[in-house]
C-alpha cells in the first residue's frame, strides 16, 4: 500500500503545481496585457488607423513638421497570424526633432512603432512595453475584433 502512494502523491503535487503556475501565468499575462493597453489609451490616445496614429505620434516628436511619409504599415507577423499587431515606420522631414537629437544626414528623421488593434481603435505601444506579448494576450483573451480568442 506504502509503493502505491508515493506515486499518488508525487503526482497530486506535480499536477496542483502545474495548475498554480498556469494560473500565475494567465492572471500576469490579462493584467499585462489590460495595464498596457489601458496606458496606451491615456497616453496617446485612440486611432482610427495605424497611419493616423503614426501621424499624430510624428507630429507630437518633431518640431516645424514640413512632410511625412509612412514607408511601412501592416501586420508584424509575417504569417499573418497576429493581425493585430502591426508595425509603421515612418520619414519625417521637420525643422528639428522635440527632443533635441539630430535628424539626420538626408534632411528626415524616421521612425517605427508598434501599433495594436483594440476594440475602440488602434493605439501606441512602445517596444520596450513588449507589444508582441501584449498582442499574445490579447489574442489569447480576446482583447481584439481581429484577434478573438483561439486557444
Amino acid at each position: 500500500m506504502n509503493r502505491l502512494r508515493k506515486p499518488i502523491l508525487f503526482f497530486s503535487i506535480a499536477f496542483s503545481v502545474l495548475v498554480q503556475l498556469t494560473l500565475i501565468f494567465l492572471t500576469t499575462t490579462w493584467l499585462y496585457a489590460t495595464g498596457q493597453l489601458r496606458f496606451a489609451r491615456m497616453r496617446d490616445g485612440v486611432h482610427e488607423t495605424p497611419e493616423e496614429g503614426m501621424r499624430a505620434l510624428a507630429e507630437k516628436s518633431w518640431i516645424d513638421v514640413e512632410k511625412i511619409d509612412i514607408e511601412y504599415a501592416g501586420p508584424n507577423s509575417f504569417d499573418g497570424s497576429n493581425p493585430h499587431v502591426w508595425f509603421v515606420v515612418v520619414k519625417v522631414w521637420a525643422a528639428q526633432r522635440a527632443d533635441g537629437k539630430p535628424i539626420g544626414s538626408h534632411g528626415y528623421g524616421g521612425a517605427g512603432c508598434f501599433f495594436l488593434h483594440t476594440k475602440e481603435g488602434w493605439v501606441h505601444v512602445p517596444e520596450g512595453a513588449f507589444p508582441e506579448f501584449v498582442g499574445f494576450g490579447m489574442k489569447l483573451f480576446g482583447l481584439s475584433p481581429t484577434a478573438e480568442s483561439s486557444y
